[in-house]
């Protein structure tokens, strides 16, 4: 596999997020969707995309 700088700080991001979570999918997903949301807001923009629970519920 091909590995550079964006990579590289893509996958320490990741790292550092599951961190965060505890290791725990759950709260990673979380975090991510309320993050989407902090952004969404502060940049004027309207995403659409499933909810966390609702995946969550599929998979489990």
């Amino acid at each position: 596999m091909i590995i550079n700088e964006l990579l590289t700080e893509k996958y320490q991001t990741q790292k550092r997020l599951d961190e965060i979570a505890n290791h725990n999918l759950i709260k990673y997903v979380e975090n991510a969707h309320s993050r989407v949301q902090q952004l969404s807001v502060q940049l004027g923009l309207k995403l659409k995309y499933g909810k966390p629970t609702e995946a969550i519920k599929v998979v489990g």
